[in-house]
């Protein structure tokens, strides 16, 4: 069984276990990546050396002993319309091509918390209007389980890198469906959260009444499990519930 059929909570459990490092996993990923998203288009960028780093990094302190967030060592891909300083942020658009945030979101900072191995930025419908993820400035991503078939959107490479076993868990954003129609055409789960359950501090908008960030991945606990460590309330996000 390849590393990458495992989910996210299996994953850890082996952490855990000592029979299978986050080094491991993320190389696992990473040559999926390099295999089959040439055909997919669910990745505008990643940056393996990076993630390779701060994989090793966990492997390290797990081993050590030293207390570990609740995602420590697992891939995460990214949706591309949070800002990371660490990295460009393009909202799939050549307006912001270049782009590279000065400060990190509060959900993207809440994942480097967890001990989450960024692997990548996914593709999306251009500043995420659209629902096909045909409408990306850069390239099309494809439905990896028919690549003649579109894998929805805007969030469509944050949901195709999931079913495509490129990542365990990936962060995307819904608007009127962009989570949950992806996540609905690519076979995986995808949850909007409750309107300010999630910061959206660090968020390229399109809509702030209805914008919200919430997770991807094959099952409902993984979903929940992605959701626990980016909730939470945000004095910089006004509309952040404090529960």
């Amino acid at each position: 069984m390849s590393l990458t059929e495992f989910s996210a909570s299996e994953a850890l459990e082996l952490f855990v276990k000592g029979e299978v490092t986050s080094a491991a996993l993320t190389r696992a990923c990473l040559d999926r990546i390099e295999s089959h998203d040439e055909q997919v288009g669910a990745f505008l960028r990643v940056d393996a050396e990076a993630a390779l780093a701060r994989a090793a990094d966990i492997d390290a302190q797990r081993l050590a002993g030293k207390p570990l967030g609740r995602l420590a060592g697992l891939p995460v891909a990214v949706k591309d319309v949070l800002c990371d300083r660490q990295t460009r942020t393009t909202c799939a658009s050549r307006m912001l091509e270049n782009f590279r945030p000065p400060y990190d979101s509060t959900v993207v900072a809440n994942l480097k918390a967890a001990g989450a191995v960024l692997i990548g930025r996914t593709n999306m419908d251009e500043f995420a209007m659209g629902g096909s993820t045909e409408n990306s400035a850069f390239q099309l991503t494809r439905n990896p389980w028919d690549l003649q078939r579109a894998p929805g959107g805007s969030s469509g490479g944050a949901a195709a890198c999931v079913a495509a076993r490129m990542a365990p868990l990936s962060i995307g954003t819904d608007t009127g469906g962009s989570i949950r129609q992806p996540a609905g055409l690519c076979g995986v789960v995808g949850l909007k959260p409750t309107y300010g359950r999630v910061s959206r501090f660090g968020l390229v908008a399109f809509a702030s009444s209805l914008d919200q960030i919430g997770p991807l991945a094959t099952n409902t606990k993984d979903v929940a499990l992605l959701l626990e460590a980016i909730a939470g309330h945000d004095p910089r996000d006004a509309t952040s519930l404090n529960v």
